[in-house]
């Protein structure tokens, strides 16, 4: 799993819509919102944000650096605020130098860290271009910021297993379709009307990568095709875990993509609802 690509995904499809003209095709106390007003006013402060986060962009994912230069200014900035929020909390959840103790107790930070964030007393630069971001889009909701974090909590564990195809949209939409909801302002879309396909476009690219990335989740010990449906083929989490494939195994991956299908339909089919 990593969240940051499917950021990159996203963020890519919001890019596209604006330079090419089409829509989103294939492709806690914080929720409710009531900030402290922010003065919006170009300081040192927003130039450490913008230099902060371009680093961060440089680091880790230079192709999108410069994909945000296709951007407008704001939206470019909020786009980036995003990134560095979600790429700060994959690399708590999938720090292989800590224990799952460790990694537990640093996302309780981070979630009172966001409330801060919305009480408009970010911690660092970065922090606070979310905060701005925040305030600059009346109609982003907070709850995906939260359930995102509580999705990532569900990661830290020693043995990571889904029970069923329910759990596992559940959770799609905790660490992607959240995606979706943030990103929504970028779009200039009625948040309502397009929320389902938003949800349903970053579930999608969620299974698509639990698919894709079936060798490196068994190395952290994460298995998250369902678990009543493995069974039902006969195939174990050992199995899974010592990547045996089978006539059975693959039987349940296309399962899951046959839902990633649907799911990428539904998405498409709520591009009426986004301007463009």
């Amino acid at each position: 799993r990593t969240m940051t690509r499917r950021f990159c995904i996203l963020l890519a499809t919001t890019v596209l819509s604006k330079c090419a003209g089409f829509s989103f095709r294939t492709s806690s106390s914080c929720t409710h919102r009531r900030m402290p007003a922010l003065h919006h006013h170009r300081s040192s402060s927003t130039t450490n944000q913008d230099e902060a986060i371009k680093e961060l962009m440089k680091t880790h994912d230079p192709i999108l650096l410069f994909a945000s230069r296709l951007l407008d200014a704001d939206t470019a900035r909020d786009a980036s605020a995003l990134y560095a929020w979600c790429r700060r909390l994959d690399e708590i959840t999938d720090d292989p130098s800590s224990d799952v103790t460790t990694i537990q107790q640093r996302l309780s930070d981070w979630e009172r860290r966001f409330d801060m964030i919305c009480r408009n007393e970010p911690v660092d630069d970065m922090d606070r271009a979310l905060t701005m971001y925040i305030q600059r889009n009346d109609d982003l909701e907070l709850s995906p910021f939260v359930d995102m974090i509580s999705g990532m909590k569900e990661d830290t564990v020693q043995n990571r297993t889904i029970s069923n195809m329910t759990e596992l949209d559940e959770y799609a939409y905790q660490v992607a379709g959240t995606v979706g909801l943030m990103l929504l302002p970028l779009l200039k879309a009625n948040v309502e009307q397009s929320r389902d396909a938003a949800i349903a476009l970053g579930k999608a690219i969620q299974l698509i990568n639990i698919l894709r990335d079936a060798s490196p989740d068994v190395a952290l010990g994460r298995v998250y095709l369902p678990q009543d449906m493995l069974k039902a083929e006969g195939v174990s989490t050992e199995d899974v875990l010592q990547l045996k494939s089978s006539p059975e195994y693959r039987k349940v991956v296309a399962a899951v993509a046959d839902h990633a299908e649907a799911l990428l339909i539904e998405a498409e089919m709520g591009e009426s609802t986004l301007p463009g």
